[in-house]
């Protein structure tokens, strides 16, 4: 198509919005490079180890940082020892100065979208349950579609990813039972809960919870946060108050402790389990179960980069929505 058909088939109202959009930026006084000497000096807490990522020389980058606080009107760093450390304002910055750079790295991905995602990569947050179980499926069919991008996974419990999507540290988030915040959610399968134990523990195969049954056993914690403790207390009961409690903040390690030690009980996801339940190494207590909504989330109104706005539509595709079972 000629420059000159373009300009015919294009309305006349569209380069005005982009005319008037353009002319009411001002100028940054701060430069993108100042921004991301920032993040670094802010993400090594050191200036040395900054300049040595960077390649320049300390008073480089001391200089970096003094203009951008100069700029900016606020002291970002403060020291600490031999290091330094975020100052309260440099918090706010650098939450800002990520989604700069996150906002910069979709503009690549947008020219790289154009030809086909050859190349780029993604930032994404995921709980032990859901990386595990609920992702797979997702991560290799967008990976056989877009075998250029690079997938970065971080893995934590639900709060530490839904705050780090807020803040832009990462694109979007898969979590079961995502908790009330800002952030837009997409039911993608739903995660059942059980109260298990070894087959010779006293209350195995029971059908209620007895409270003589947990004479001389131990709660297995396998995540941080609310939702750890929640699980358990909601099918246990009242008598949890007098178990003691274990912290693992590791599912695998808790299954595993449960297969080995008849005194454990834990509220494990039964599709952890499965095949533990189906050879009888563990058993299930009680008819009680909870469900648990495994979601995508990401910032409400955010634009995605190319290759996580295309994993995303690969995750959310309703015909992966299937209750009980990995997405």
């Amino acid at each position: 198509m000629t420059e000159g058909a373009t300009d015919q088939t294009r309305p006349e109202v569209s380069r005005r919005r982009w005319c008037l959009v353009s002319d009411s930026f001002a100028r940054p006084a701060f430069t993108i490079e100042q921004i991301r000497t920032f993040l670094i000096v802010a993400g090594r807490e050191h200036i040395t180890e900054a300049a040595k990522v960077l390649g320049l020389s300390q008073p480089a980058v001391t200089q970096q940082v003094q203009l951008l606080e100069r700029a900016l009107g606020v002291p970002l760093l403060e020291r600490l020892g031999r290091g330094v450390r975020l100052s309260e304002a440099g918090e706010d910055v650098a939450a800002a100065c990520l989604l700069v750079m996150r906002a910069l790295e979709n503009l690549e991905g947008t020219a790289r979208s154009i030809r086909g995602l050859e190349a780029g990569s993604l930032a994404l947050g995921v709980t032990q349950v859901a990386g595990s179980y609920y992702l797979s499926s997702a991560l290799a069919a967008f990976s056989a579609a877009y075998p250029g991008v690079d997938v970065d996974i971080e893995i934590n419990d639900s709060y530490v990813v839904c705050e780090q999507v807020l803040a832009g540290v990462l694109e979007f988030g898969l979590v079961e039972s995502p908790p009330q915040t800002r952030l837009s959610c997409t039911r993608v399968a739903s995660d059942e809960v059980v109260l298990t134990v070894h087959p010779e523990h006293p209350l195995a195969g029971r059908g209620q919870v007895l409270p003589e049954g947990l004479a001389g056993s131990s709660c297995l914690l396998w995540d941080r946060g609310p939702v750890s403790e929640a699980a358990p207390a909601h099918l246990i009961g009242a008598p949890i108050q007098g178990l003691p409690r274990i912290r693992l903040a590791n599912l695998e390690a808790a299954r595993r402790m449960l297969l080995a030690e008849p005194s454990f009980i834990a509220a494990i996801p039964r599709v952890a389990i499965a095949d533990d339940l189906r050879r009888k190494a563990l058993a299930v207590v009680g008819r009680r179960s909870l469900t648990r909504p495994v979601c995508a989330v990401r910032r409400p109104g955010g634009v995605l980069s190319p290759a996580a706005d295309a994993f995303w539509s690969v995750l959310t595709d309703p015909v992966r929505h299937v209750s009980g079972t990995p997405a």
